[in-house]
């Protein structure tokens, strides 16, 4: 649910709203401190302002696949595009 979010954002609102801009995603495994690593960044879509107020959406992407595994979520709003980094314990996803 939580990357299908982040889709539905960037479709309706970010990133892939115009023609050049982009989604990158990336995630790593750590397993030398032991976590899960997933990062999406938005990149060439319009001005991006932080939102005046929490949506059940972004309930979701903050509090959902993290919080059902004991990970954490960061969300950033920079005027260049959205990003979002989550990290969860392997154990927790094993």
């Amino acid at each position: 649910m939580t990357i299908n979010e982040l889709c539905t954002n960037a479709s309706k609102h970010g990133a892939l709203t115009v023609l050049n801009g982009r989604v990158n995603i990336a995630t790593k495994v750590n397993e030398f401190d032991g976590t899960f690593h997933f990062k999406w960044s938005e990149k060439g879509g319009p001005l991006v302002r932080e939102p005046s107020r929490r949506s059940f959406g972004m309930f979701l992407i903050e509090k959902g696949f993290a919080g059902q595994f004991s990970g954490s979520t960061r969300m950033q709003f920079k005027p260049s595009g959205v990003g979002c980094e989550i990290d969860v314990p392997l154990a927790a996803i094993e």
